[in-house]
């Protein structure tokens, strides 16, 4: 198992966040995450690399596009979020919505910064939600 994916692990346990732990060398740890305004939950990823004390954060799951949505709106949409949130990449993957986050992390603090990542994702996730909703339905 990955040194880091078991020290979140352990950690998520202590503050009693439930998860699960995945992956052919266990380095990965998934959790669900509730989104305040929209009541959507999403699918959160921890992928751990022990070698560069690493964590890549994703978000899956919280909003799907559908073919006729795919337009140069909605990549003008994408480029305008990210430039507002600069910390975490918001990409078409597919038909999903996606939002990744990397942070350099140490067995001792990999918890808290994957709880502080997973509460700003989730507010990009909200609001990304709302404004391709209102895009969606030209609000």
């Amino acid at each position: 198992m990955s040194i880091l994916a078991e020290a979140l692990s352990l950690q998520l346990d202590k503050k009693g966040i439930k998860h699960s732990v995945h992956g052919d060398d266990k380095e990965g740890v998934i959790m669900m995450q509730q989104l305040h305004e929209t009541k959507i939950t999403t699918t959160v990823l921890f992928l751990t690399e022990d070698k560069t004390n690493s964590v890549s954060v994703r978000f899956y799951n919280f909003y799907k596009v559908e073919e006729q949505d795919k337009t140069g709106n909605l990549f003008f949409l994408l480029n305008k979020m990210n430039q507002r949130y600069r910390w975490g990449k918001i990409v078409l993957d597919g038909d999903d919505i996606m939002i990744s986050m990397d942070a350099i992390v140490t067995p001792f603090n990999i918890a808290d910064i994957c709880v502080q990542l997973t509460i700003y994702g989730a507010q990009i996730a909200d609001e990304t939600y709302t404004a391709l909703e209102k895009l969606k339905y030209q609000l």
